[in-house]
């Protein structure tokens, strides 16, 4: 997929990167993310990522809706698994290493990293889309309003 978002694209791309088996609950999930469809009644004339309509050809079908508060929900990854994701949206599996390899190509003193706690609710997500959207740097531009 090319959405000539760059921010988009590295986190269309790092999910199609990621392991099915050891990062992700199945290889279904990760279907389900690099490849979505958007109902034939729902596609946009001008839309922004190429995302393909799906045309149903079955008349009775059955949807399951999913509460993503509910402790049943599952998710997409893999239990107890911890992501880096970068300012401009790439995603990778967590390890210590990895972490100071990156801050190492950044050239980010250790003495300068803060560790800070951050949930992502409803209006933090739409504002890290909104700045994905408009720039490189996703992260920072989306959430500067929400850390203090």
């Amino acid at each position: 997929m090319q959405s000539f978002v760059s921010c988009i694209d590295n986190l269309y791309k790092s999910v199609t990167e990621l392991s099915s088996d050891k990062c992700l609950r199945s290889q279904l999930f990760k279907d389900i993310l690099t490849s979505p469809t958007i109902s034939a009644q729902s596609e946009l004339r001008h839309q922004i990522l190429p995302i393909p309509k799906n045309n149903y050809k079955e008349k009775n079908m059955s949807y399951k809706f999913i509460d993503p508060k509910s402790p049943i929900s599952g998710g997409y990854a893999g239990a107890s698994l911890t992501f880096m994701v970068t300012d401009d949206l790439i995603v990778t599996p967590m390890s210590s290493i990895d972490g100071i390899s990156y801050l190492e190509r950044m050239k980010v003193p250790l003495s300068d990293v803060e560790e800070m706690v951050v949930t992502i609710g409803q209006k933090e997500g739409l504002s890290i889309l909104r700045a994905s959207l408009t720039s490189k740097s996703a992260l920072t531009n989306g959430l500067n309003q929400y850390i203090g």
